[in-house]
């Protein structure tokens, strides 16, 4: 089998990773993925308005989700008074991975 010559790999190489700048994973394409990678921010840069998503721990019950009124910052976390979606308001400090912050 005679070698293979360099600059045609190169060329070829080049071709298909051009093909392919432009495909989106599925992932990327789904307008909810958009939206929801433009609104999400970090729990620790949450601001006064923006809405925070609590996941259940019980598969099949709903998330828990709730204005920001207060965000009050201490030494080692985080505390937020939060009105939820029901009327009443609590303060909560969320654990690492537990809730999802929302820009409104």
């Amino acid at each position: 089998m005679p070698p293979k010559n360099k600059a045609t790999s190169k060329t070829q190489a080049s071709k298909s990773e051009s093909k392919n700048a432009g495909r989106k994973t599925a992932r990327e394409s789904t307008p909810k993925a958009k939206a929801e990678t433009a609104q999400s921010v970090s729990v620790a840069d949450a601001r006064r308005g923006d809405l925070i998503v609590i996941d259940s721990a019980q598969v099949g019950s709903p998330a828990r989700e709730g204005e920001i009124l207060r965000v009050m910052a201490g030494e080692m976390s985080v505390r937020y008074e939060v009105r939820w979606s029901d009327g009443h308001q609590s303060v909560i400090t969320p654990g690492s991975g537990v809730a999802r912050i929302v820009r409104r």
